[in-house]
């Protein structure tokens, strides 16, 4: 909401049109959609909001303090190193806030150019160095899991080609970058995963492998499934991947968004318990 009348903001549009020399919008009977400089001036609008609002929370506070929110997306997978990375930020900074968006990879990073969110947390092989700021936190493996009293619970290991073979199989939506690296490690084996249910989180998955399905996932998917999933560590190939907390290079970072990265420095990756 623009709280103003449409022949307000159409004029405000129009007048900063002419002072830009450019067309934002598709004008029309309807309203089209943004020109592709309407699109480039909404992306330094966002930058330029996101920049006040960090100046207000920068000099509300005290000078010993750190105020403000953060507003970090998270992939599924990396939900044990959001919790543990914002309470580290809270125990040094108590008046710190922070809002979690369960996101894709892809929606983190088009979040990030947006300036909707402060950070991200996902894969960071495939960040921009000219463009972003990295933090690894922790290297994610992979493990099969499966219903307790599976056959192959209490293996010391299973082959990745075998693991398909497990038992009917769920697995995270195609779409999700995660399950694209689970996909690519079986199609270098030849072979190919065709999961029966998919699902967009991993804790929607626990209801399946409790039924008596499997899953390729990563390893910290123990602490989102709950009682009654068991798990073995996946070998040949040994997979893994660093997840890190990926930020918008800027000239002028607010305080709290430097807090989150001195946090992210100094994090330890959690130890994972096996079943």
């Amino acid at each position: 909401m623009c709280n103003v009348t449409q022949p307000t903001l159409s004029g405000r549009i129009r007048q900063l049109e002419i002072e830009l020399g450019v067309s934002i919008v598709e004008r029309g009977k309807k309203f089209h959609g943004l020109t592709p400089e309407g699109e480039r001036i909404l992306v330094w609008a966002k930058k330029v909001i996101a920049d006040c609002n960090s100046l207000r929370n920068e000099v509300a506070g005290k000078s010993a303090e750190v105020f403000g929110k953060v507003n970090i997306g998270v992939i599924p997978s990396a939900d044990v190193a959001t919790a543990s990375l914002i309470l580290d930020l809270k125990k040094s900074h108590p008046h710190a806030h922070a809002t979690i968006h369960l996101m894709s990879h892809n929606e983190i990073h088009k979040a990030l150019e947006d300036y909707q969110i402060d950070a991200g947390i996902t894969y960071t092989q495939f960040s921009d160095a000219k463009k972003h700021k990295s933090f690894s936190l922790y290297e994610e493996g992979y493990r099969l899991f499966m219903p307790a009293r599976h056959r192959l619970e209490g293996a010391e290991a299973v082959e990745w080609e075998a693991a398909v073979n497990a038992g009917p199989m769920v697995g995270l939506s195609p779409n999700l970058q995660n399950r694209m690296m689970v996909d690519s490690t079986l199609r270098f084996l030849g072979v190919e995963l065709d999961p029966e249910i998919e699902g967009d989180t991993i804790p929607s998955l626990g209801g399946f492998i409790r039924a008596g399905y499997c899953a390729i996932l990563p390893e910290f998917s123990a602490l989102s499934l709950g009682d009654g999933v068991v798990s073995v560590p996946l070998i040949k190939p040994i997979v893994s991947h660093s997840v890190g907390m990926v930020m918008t290079k800027r000239e002028l970072e607010p305080a709290i968004i430097t807090a989150l990265a001195e946090c992210a420095e100094q994090y330890t990756k959690p130890l994972f318990q096996e079943n």
